[in-house]
C-alpha cells in the first residue's frame, strides 16, 4: 500500500486528523504543456484505495456514521470568510452551471479519492433565469421564495438533495466552473429534473445503477445526460468521481468547458489558469 492509501485509509477510521491538518494543500505549479490527454490517462484509474474488508464493514453504517454525516474539521477552509473571491466567482456564474469544489479542511475532503471531492449547479438568480426563459417553469415556481432569499445552488449533499446559499457552497478549499453546453430544450429538463428530485436521500453508496437515492455527481448525470459525463467501475459499482467530470471538460468538444479555477496559489486565494487546475489534479493521482 502507497503513503497516498495508507493516509486515505487512516481518514476512513477518523485516525488522521493531525496528519492533514499539518499538510500544505496548494495548487500545483502550472504546467503549459499540460494537454487534456495526458491527464485522462493520469487521472481516475486507481479508484479502490481501501482494502475491500474496510468497505464490508463500513458501507452498511454509512448512513449512521458521524464521520460521514458531520463536519470532522481539521483546519480552516481557504475560501472561508473570503468574500471578494465569492464575488468573483458569482461574478461570471449563469444558470446551470457546474462547480467543482475541493476541500480538505474536513476529514470527508480525503474520502473521494482525487483532487476535487463534490459537485453541484448554480441553478441562478431571478434575473437570470428571467434572461433565459427559466423563471416560469412550472416545476420552479415552487421554489421562488427560497432562489430570492439567495438560495441560488442546488446539491446532493448528506443527507439529503437540496438547495444550498453562497456561504455554504464557498466553506470550502477551492472552486472550479464549468459550463455545459445546451440548448433551451436541454435547459427546460435540466432544470426541471433538478428540483424533482429535492430531499432525495443521498446515495452513500455512489452507486449509479439506483436512482431512489442520488450522489452529487449522479445527480449531474440525471439532469444533463447529453454531456455523457465519464462513468468508472470501483468495488463492484459504477461512479462518476468529480475530477473525471474535470477531465472531461477540459477535453475539447464534450459539451463541457472550464470557464474559471479560483484556489490557493502562491500569493494567497486567486483566479489561476486551466493548467493549474490540470496539474493539480494529476499531482493528486500519483500512481495512476
Amino acid at each position: 500500500m502507497t503513503t497516498w492509501q495508507r493516509l486515505r485509509c487512516a481518514a476512513a477510521i477518523g485516525g488522521v486528523a493531525l496528519l492533514a491538518a499539518c499538510t500544505p494543500y496548494t495548487v500545483a505549479p502550472t504546467n503549459d504543456q499540460q494537454s487534456a490527454k495526458e491527464l485522462g490517462q493520469a487521472c481516475c484509474a486507481a479508484l479502490e484505495v481501501y482494502p475491500d474488508p474496510m468497505v464490508s464493514i463500513m458501507e452498511p453504517k454509512a448512513d449512521e456514521s458521524a464521520l460521514l454525516n458531520k463536519p470532522q474539521v481539521l483546519r480552516r477552509p481557504y475560501l472561508k470568510d473570503k468574500p471578494e473571491a465569492w464575488d468573483y466567482v458569482m461574478g461570471y456564474l449563469r444558470p446551470l452551471d457546474i462547480l467543482l469544489v475541493s476541500d480538505k479542511s474536513q476529514i470527508s475532503g480525503y474520502l473521494i479519492p482525487g483532487y476535487f471531492s463534490h459537485s453541484l449547479v448554480y441553478l441562478g438568480t431571478e434575473t437570470q433565469l428571467r434572461q433565459r426563459g427559466l423563471w416560469d417553469l412550472p416545476a420552479l415556481r415552487q421554489h421562488h421564495d427560497r432562489i430570492r432569499k439567495g438560495e441560488v445552488f442546488f446539491e446532493s449533499t448528506p443527507p439529503a438533495v437540496t438547495f444550498s446559499p453562497a456561504e455554504q457552497v464557498f466553506d470550502v478549499d477551492s472552486v472550479a466552473v464549468l459550463r455545459p453546453d445546451l440548448d433551451q430544450s436541454e435547459r427546460d429538463y435540466a432544470l426541471t429534473t433538478l428540483v424533482a428530485q429535492l430531499g432525495k436521500p443521498f446515495d452513500m453508496r455512489m452507486d449509479l445503477s439506483s436512482q431512489s437515492c442520488l450522489f452529487c455527481a449522479e445527480l449531474i448525470n440525471l439532469a444533463m445526460p447529453s454531456l455523457s459525463l465519464p462513468q468508472q467501475q470501483a468495488y463492484g459499482r459504477t461512479l462518476i468521481v468529480p475530477d473525471a467530470i474535470a477531465v472531461h471538460a477540459i477535453t475539447p468538444q464534450t459539451g463541457l468547458a472550464v470557464v474559471g479555477f479560483v484556489a490557493r496559489g502562491r500569493s494567497g486565494v486567486e483566479s489561476l489558469p486551466i493548467e493549474s487546475m490540470a496539474s493539480t489534479i494529476k499531482h493528486h493521482w500519483p500512481n495512476s
